[in-house]
């Protein structure tokens, strides 16, 4: 026995110290703070072309203090990411193929020895997106409001409230009124409205849109807005945008929020300081009505401006919780002939996969009310798709009966019920109007037709070209040749590239439905469906109408041209995803030619500095006449088929006296076989071509002076670009006196940039660039571009700290080497360094700093902030830095 309770003894103690063992083992990292992990957006989506949906980005930001790892899950192969791992925070690129419908998950991990510690996934989708809808827009309006009573939000009368489903939208608040006051958003973003804005006083203080409307298929949705901040500190103004001093949430019923995040540009880095905000999320269960609330934290400091609530291609998943219980909604009838008609409904509150059928009941329905009915006598018919919202085309019905009918969901616990409607079988009759008749009705205000209508003309516009607005038809009179015979055909529900120029269609508009006004004074026809357009024949000729500059306007919406139409300088029609407007003249009158951003066509298409005619569809911006060429034809008396160079990046080239190595990357467009070529750079400068990329190479410059030359790069039978190269001259052991910096440190070459920003400096009255790190409430980062030097170097600059401020200032390299000896230094504050706009400043040798880099590669990178751990994310540390010099 006493052996039996020795050998526990034993067993129990060989236990206990194998378990410490393993304990004191866990945490191999020698950093004792406790990890983190943050990954932000956690969802991405790209469109069939490879390229991020309008309002998403192509990559994601880990925020972390410990190596991590990315995994792409279940062998997405079509997945491709810039690093798949790495320590510490970094900003990881997103790349996918086109034609692309699927979906992928990208995992991130932190770990140690005994497994992983955190965890975050990023989702990315990919495929077909939907053009946007706007289901709710406001942009305060610009009704003049008493400056000495500002209004508040729910006494306001001048609310502009746009978008199908911004009817029934009201206003509340708490210390929020509407003002004109502050700094205006003119020009600050795309849309930006002005001057009327909301703006939020004491705290708490909120401001509330209720009651959007949204239909039951709206659940992927963007939410956008501009917004300012603005905070005097004892005369110096903090115009930094802090997304934590500006909540968002959503509710079904006003009264349970749900949180939301959302991004937000650089817009307060610069004058006018206002922000553009998106916010992309997808609905778990889709509300009847949806509840937006802005919270302000900051008291009397922060504007909010032109709210845009509109369908997208979804994001973050939301759930609103109570959001009431299922409703089914009956939809009107449409498409109804004296046998036939088109019913439907859509459901609320209530995943569809839960349903286990969806449809409609009708019956005949002559006496009485709908509530008499006896619904169990009705016709019972099941939706041959089960889709929210859902269509049943019903049948066999008798001329000039009216029905009653109504939609249903079965789900497994029961059926529900939309409100009953009614129709009568028979076929509509309708009043043809011209056109010309038509676009004479118009206002300015957006009016329902007084009747059901028919218009008839020719497609003169051409959808294959794509140079319109989604969803827009230009149709005119047959034949004429005066001005007031065309207006536009708006829903970007369609697809209208199924249509075809010289097409000739009919367009029945449904009275009380469709609606027609002059948008910026171009006619313009909506609340039309497909259904409603029947084409009548095809291969129409559309000849358009010679004019002058002067007449381009009142020839709105028909195809004209234009003869004499000159340009002095070739250039591109669109080389992006934006749309591009170009300045041509007449006789020395400017005017416009508009390329839409859907105007894939014209898509790195040269144009030449020529005199012709010109065509395209006459259009109207801010009372001047524009043009919009429909197709390339257009615009054939402009074609170029010459190889060209488009631009090349960088622009110009800086090295410090030490040489080194940099790339410049070239683009071009008609290339063919046509070559590049590069011209002689000599003494310590040289250059070579190397697939398609100049690689420009330096020796250290001993001389006192700059070596300054300038590099050709040029394509056979086309343009040439000129690049600037410079190489610093030997400043003995230092480069005090040199402001400028080497081309890796300039902000554009840059990456990893969080709260940093490039700065324009005055400095002995010549203006050049700098780097601003930090904000009036965070500390900034900043990681260079690759510095094609290596060995031992020093860097040197100059910085200064924030006027009464102080700030530290911490290097680390990336890429092989590392800083020997100090790796930060507290800048001193310089009266200079405040405000908005170009800095003034005046350094002292107190303002130049040096540091010691070992080991580098041509491959190194250089971070620099105002934190120590390098994530932008600390206390308060702002300032400025410039002649960042390797030597």
């Amino acid at each position: 026995m006493r052996n039996l309770n020795f050998l526990k003894l034993f067993y129990g103690l060989m236990l206990v110290m194998v378990s410490t063992a393993f304990v004191s083992c866990v945490d191999d990292n020698d950093d004792t703070e406790a990890p983190y992990l943050e990954v932000s957006p956690t969802t991405l989506i790209f469109g069939l072309d490879g390229q991020p949906a309008s309002g998403s980005q192509a990559s994601f930001d880990i925020s972390t203090n410990r190596s991590w790892k990315a995994t792409v899950k279940d062998d997405k192969s079509w997945v491709t990411l810039s690093k798949y791992e790495g320590e510490g925070s970094a900003t990881i690129q997103v790349s996918i193929p086109e034609n692309i419908n699927d979906e992928a998950s990208v995992v991130i991990e932190i770990s140690n020895k005994v497994g992983v510690l955190m965890s975050e996934t990023v989702k990315i989708t990919s495929g077909s997106v939907e053009p946007s809808v706007v289901i709710y827009n406001d942009n305060v309006g610009t009704i003049e409001v008493d400056k000495n009573n500002w209004p508040y939000v729910d006494k306001y009368e001048g609310w502009n409230k746009t978008g199908i489903g911004s009817e029934s939208v009201t206003y509340t608040g708490e210390n929020a009124s509407v003002r004109n006051s502050g700094l205006a958003n003119t020009d600050a973003y795309a849309g930006a409205s002005g001057p009327n804005i909301v703006f939020f006083g004491k705290t708490p203080t909120s401001f509330n849109v209720n009651k959007i409307t949204l239909s039951s298929g709206q659940k992927n949705l963007q939410l956008t807005f501009g917004a300012s901040r603005s905070v005097n500190n004892n005369g110096t103004y903090d115009n930094t945008f802090d997304v934590s001093k500006f909540e968002v949430a959503l509710s079904a019923d006003g009264t349970t929020w749900a949180p939301i995040t959302y991004t937000k540009n650089n817009g307060d880095a610069d004058y006018p300081y206002w922000v553009f905000a998106t916010a992309n999320f997808t609905l778990k269960q889709v509300p009847e009505n949806l509840y937006i609330r802005f919270t302000a934290l900051d008291a009397s400091a922060i504007r909010l401006d032109d709210i845009t609530l509109a369908t997208g291609a979804g994001g973050t998943e939301i759930d609103l919780g109570a959001a009431g219980e299922p409703k089914v909604t009956t939809t009107d009838a449409k498409t109804i002939t004296g046998t036939s008609a088109t019913l439907g409904g859509s459901a609320f509150n209530l995943d569809i996969a839960e349903a286990t059928e969806v449809g409609v009941q009708y019956i005949e329905f002559s006496t009485g009310t709908v509530t008499d009915i006896d619904w169990t006598k009705a016709t019972k018919t099941a939706a041959s798709v089960k889709e929210n919202p859902w269509t049943v085309a019903v049948t066999n019905l008798t001329k000039d009966n009216q029905y009653a009918f109504r939609a249903y969901a079965t789900t497994a616990s029961n059926t529900i019920y939309g409100e009953p409607k009614t129709f009568v079988a028979m076929e509509s009759t309708t009043t043809p109007i011209s056109i010309a008749d038509l676009v004479t009705k118009m206002t300015g205000t957006a009016t329902e037709v007084d009747e059901n209508y028919v218009i008839q003309g020719v497609i003169c516009g051409d959808p294959a070209g794509k140079n319109y607005s989604y969803g827009t038809l230009y149709l005119m009179t047959k034949g004429a040749t005066t001005a007031g015979n065309a207006l536009s055909l708006y829903n970007n529900q369609i697809d209208v590239t199924q249509y075809a120029l010289g097409q000739e269609i009919k367009v029945t508009l449904q009275k009380d439905v469709a609606k027609i006004y002059k948008r910026y004074d171009v006619p313009q026809v909506e609340g039309f469906s497909a259904d409603n357009i029947e084409v009548i024949s095809e291969n129409n000729t559309v000849t358009p109408v010679k004019v002058t500059l002067s007449q381009l306007a009142a020839f709105v919406c028909m195809p004209v041209t234009v003869e004499n139409v000159n340009i002095a300088t070739a250039g591109v029609w669109k080389d992006g995803e934006a749309g591009k407007n170009h300045t041509f003249n007449v006789a020395g009158t400017s005017f416009t030619v508009n390329i839409n951003k859907n105007a894939s066509p014209f898509e790195n298409q040269p144009y030449a500095a020529a005199t012709a005619s010109m065509t395209g569809i006459a259009s109207i911006y801010q009372s001047a006449g524009q043009l919009m060429p429909r197709n390339l034809e257009d615009v054939s008396g402009f074609a170029s088929n010459k190889p060209m160079i488009v631009s090349v990046d960088p622009s110009s080239v800086s090295f410090s006296s030490t040489g080194g190595s940099q790339t410049i990357e070239v683009t071009t467009v008609n290339q063919g076989s046509n070559t590049l070529s590069i011209s002689q750079l000599n003494g310590i400068l040289s250059a070579k071509l190397e697939n398609g990329k100049v690689i420009v190479t330096s020796n250290a410059n001993e001389s006192s002076d700059d070596v300054k030359q300038n590099l050709t790069i040029s394509i056979t039978n086309g343009n040439s670009v000129t690049v600037p190269i410079k190489v610093s001259a030997k400043g003995g052991n230092d480069t005090k006196g040199t402001f400028t910096s080497m081309t890796p440190f300039l902000f554009a070459q840059g990456s990893d940039k969080v709260n940093a920003y490039s700065q324009d400096l005055s400095i002995n009255e010549t203006t050049i660039e700098g780097l601003k790190l930090g904000t009036g409430k965070k500390s900034g980062t900043f990681t260079t571009g690759a510095l094609g030097v290596s060995g031992n170097k020093k860097l040197s600059f100059y910085a200064s700290a924030w006027n009464k401020e102080t700030m530290t200032v911490y290097i680390k390299v990336n890429g092989g080497g590392s800083v020997s000896g100090d790796d930060n230094i507290t800048a001193e504050p310089n009266t200079g360094v405040a405000g908005t706009g170009t800095f003034t400043v005046t350094f002292t040798d107190s303002d130049y700093y040096t540091f010691n880099l070992t080991g580098l590669t041509p491959e190194s990178t250089i971070t620099i902030a105002t934190d120590a751990n390098f994530d932008g994310n600390g206390a308060k540390a702002r300032g400025i830095m410039c002649g960042f010099q390797l030597y």
